[in-house]
């Protein structure tokens, strides 16, 4: 005699499956690629683009500095402006389905609560890589007038920014499933600076454990474990930067890019799948 099914749990744990899951990406791309705050972000990069054009030709009838300068400043202005979106885009993803009370709808559809957070998720990395491609194709035209052209570090640099702007979405979802919107955003913007400085953290906590007196050792060695646990929980975003490289016209290996792509798919998957379960536990 064949055991009883167990009935699946509450929101669809057990329906729904990848179509449900797309269905729910495919909304979320629609509704963040509605946002005005998007729209402006991508339209300020632009601006920002123009602006060191201006900058580039203030400084000299260097083309070679008018090339450094509209890059880095472009780059900059992407990966910054990307960040902004990433956070307001992934904290209010999630919070606004709460917030309309539209969350009981979705979930009394086929869909698991892990299927949300999921489609969400896939949704915001849709619309973030229709952000960073028009903001891109902005800076090009601008970079192009200031005697620059797409080199593969150029092509890279943008490519190791989308990643960079997905860890950051992944962890704006989590703490918008874990904290309110507001406190999520703030802690997602403070994590996404520090991300960019992990490995320096890291290298200090082995500078005072090596430059202790006997009598500052337990203290210097406390100081070290507890950055080390911040370097390997925190996003080590110098994994994607590729900026320097562009704006120095320095080669990237296939190798650099691909191990900042694994490392975008490992990290992010870990956080999304926390978001899942911080999700689940929420009571709804």
């Amino acid at each position: 005699m064949s055991a009883p099914e167990q009935p699946p749990e509450a929101g669809g744990a057990a329906g729904g499956g990848l179509p449900a899951v797309l269905t729910v990406a495919r909304l979320a791309f629609r509704e963040a690629s509605r946002s005005r705050l998007l729209h402006a972000l991508v339209g300020a990069t632009v601006f920002a683009a123009l602006v060191s054009l201006v900058l580039a030709y203030g400084v000299g009838d260097d083309a070679e500095r008018h090339r450094k300068v509209v890059c880095d400043l472009s780059l900059s202005a992407i990966a910054l402006l990307g960040t902004i979106a990433a956070i307001f885009l992934g904290t209010s993803l999630v919070a606004q389905e709460v917030e309309r009370r539209t969350i009981y709808l979705v979930l009394a559809r086929p869909v698991s609560r892990a299927g949300f957070v999921v489609g969400k998720f896939l949704g915001l990395a849709g619309v973030l890589a229709v952000a960073v491609a028009a903001m891109s194709a902005g800076f090009l035209v601008v970079f192009a007038l200031a005697g620059g052209s797409p080199s593969p570090a150029v092509l890279a640099a943008l490519a190791g920014t989308y990643l960079e702007l997905v860890i950051v979405g992944a962890l704006a979802i989590l703490l918008s499933v874990a904290a309110h919107p507001v406190e999520g955003a703030v802690i997602a913007f403070v994590v996404a600076l520090t991300g960019h400085v992990t490995a320096d953290m890291n290298r200090l906590g082995e500078t005072l454990v090596r430059e202790a007196t006997d009598a500052t050792r337990p203290l210097a060695e406390l100081a070290s474990r507890g950055l080390y646990v911040a370097y390997v929980l925190l996003p080590n975003l110098e994994n994607t930067n590729l900026r320097a490289h562009a704006a120095h016209d320095l080669p990237v290996s296939a190798g650099h890019l691909l191990g900042g792509a694994a490392y975008t798919a490992v990290y992010a998957t870990i956080v999304v799948a926390l978001a899942t379960v911080a999700f689940r536990r929420r009571g709804l």
